[in-house]
């Protein structure tokens, strides 16, 4: 029913990740990853869990390749549920398959949902407030506003609107939304299953990437957020605290239903 597209450039939250999938995926499902990293111990841990789990390795590049890796990653999915996961997303809802089956069959305009993201006063998510949304539809909790591929659910009629996207780093989610849009379709946010996206420099701290975190973006000219991780460093919550926050981020995700 569902092939989970994952381009791994953070092992340690992509081996989060893929546990969390797999034990809360309770439908036919599929892991497929793109490693953008050279880590010998990670794709080691990544043969075990193929050994138990229907995990596969598409490709590796040693450089970033960033999200040229979707591209490889979507031709080789076999469900008609097509995910792209940003690689810091560490934790998911339940039952995202069966709500966005239902979703897609009852209304055959929207071919993208994209995953409500924990927000708190450590974190957005990244998703902007929800002002910046209006609501579609009551009943399966979706609105029409900015979306990106943090947690990004295609119906595979989409695809042929996804497979060409190229470049390192872009708004996938977002390019994909406009080009359905052009079509009469829809891509929206859906508030019925969310995601944990590691965004903010406190939560990069509790799993000891805040380093990580600001070469990436000094990398790609971010100074902003370089400016914002970087000052973040001298006034971080005590560890205790976010470890108490983290399990009760994780704590709310694996409950059967999350509230809209």
């Amino acid at each position: 029913m569902i092939s989970y597209c994952i381009a791994s450039y953070r092992p340690l939250y992509s081996a989060m990740l893929i546990e969390d999938l797999i034990r809360k995926t309770t439908v036919p499902f599929e892991i497929l990853v793109w490693l953008n990293c050279d880590e010998p111990e990670f794709e080691l841990s990544l043969r075990e869990t193929a050994s138990r789990a229907p995990l596969h390795v598409i490709g590796r590049t040693p450089e970033n390749i960033g999200m040229r890796a979707y591209s490889a990653l979507f031709q080789r999915a076999q469900y008609d549920l097509i995910v792209q996961i940003d690689d810091d997303v560490v934790a998911v809802s339940r039952h995202i398959a069966e709500q966005a089956d239902e979703i897609f069959r009852t209304l055959p305009l929207v071919r993208q949902l994209v995953a409500d993201v924990w927000q708190d006063d450590y974190t957005t998510g990244a998703r902007p407030p929800m002002s910046a949304y209006r609501q579609f539809n009551h009943q399966y909790g979706l609105f029409d506003g900015p979306i990106d591929g943090w947690f990004s659910v295609f119906h595979r009629s989409a695809l042929p609107n996804i497979i060409d996207l190229q470049g390192e780093y872009f708004p996938l989610g977002g390019t994909t939304k406009h080009r359905l849009q052009s079509r009469g379709l829809k891509g929206l946010l859906c508030t019925r299953f969310k995601v944990f996206h590691v965004i903010g420099p406190e939560y990069a701290s509790h799993f000891h990437m805040l380093e990580f975190e600001i070469q990436k973006y000094r990398r790609l000219g971010r100074r902003e957020i370089v400016q914002w991780y970087e000052e973040a460093k001298h006034r971080l919550p005590p560890k205790e605290e976010l470890q108490m926050r983290v399990e009760a981020v994780l704590k709310h995700l694996d409950s059967n239903f999350v509230n809209a």
